[in-house]
């Protein structure tokens, strides 16, 4: 199994263990991974990592950053680089990362992306562009860390059953699995269990909306990042 230890040789980076569903993680130091000086962490996604809903209303969109990387920058004392992209998926998203990443240069960039595809029923390619995700990110000299997407609620639930982000967050488990990198499970954080169902009394997800996380919930986003470093 490769790590993204053994494919980091110079840089001297030895992955311990992935994260799991249940908390379980050796924990990931802080570090100036590619040695220019400073740290810094890309958060790569779709509307759910641009910080959409972090405030009263579902579609809030506050300057960036927001939402879980202004939170987590305020958390870990680093630089968190606020790169969502609204309505995006992943086909669209893996060529704008290699773009991302080769200009700003990150120490660590968290993948977060497919619910798009999921919820539009082209998910053939997901998984595979989710993979090359990750190797554009060791090719870059940084660490992956792969995220799961949140739960899905009320309106949009009532229109696409849960199951569909269960069945896409087991595969994005595995792959953390397989490739050795570390996995912020999000689903696992909002719902309680890696196959728990959500309880939209916990105001987590925004109501009827259904897609987007509250101020609330973006806490508990950047609180479940925080707690791999």
């Amino acid at each position: 199994m490769k790590t993204v230890g053994n494919l980091l040789p110079g840089i001297g980076f030895a992955l311990l263990l992935t994260a799991c569903g249940d908390g379980g993680h050796h924990g990931l130091a802080l570090r100036d991974v590619n040695r220019d000086g400073t740290i810094v962490i890309l958060a790569f996604g779709d509307s759910i990592t641009r910080g959409v809903g972090d405030g009263p209303d579902p579609h809030d969109t506050p300057p960036a950053p927001a939402g879980y990387p202004l939170r987590l920058q305020d958390l870990v004392g680093v630089t968190v680089i606020d790169d969502g992209n609204p309505g995006e998926q992943t086909s669209d998203g893996l060529p704008r990362l290699r773009r991302s990443l080769a200009a700003n240069n990150p120490d660590y960039a968290i993948i977060m992306e497919g619910t798009i595809d999921v919820l539009s029923g082209e998910t053939s390619q997901t998984v595979d562009n989710i993979q090359s995700m990750i190797d554009s990110v060791v090719e870059a000299g940084a660490v992956p860390i792969l995220a799961t997407i949140t739960p899905i609620c009320c309106d949009v639930e009532s229109r696409h059953p849960q199951s569909v982000i269960q069945s896409y967050n087991g595969e994005l488990r595995a792959v953390a699995k397989n490739r050795g990198v570390f996995l912020a499970d999000f689903y696992a954080a909002f719902a309680g269990g890696l196959e728990a169902d959500y309880d939209e009394n916990k105001n987590l997800i925004h109501d009827p909306e259904g897609l987007h996380p509250t101020p609330a919930g973006y806490d508990l986003m950047a609180e479940t990042v925080r707690a791999i470093f």
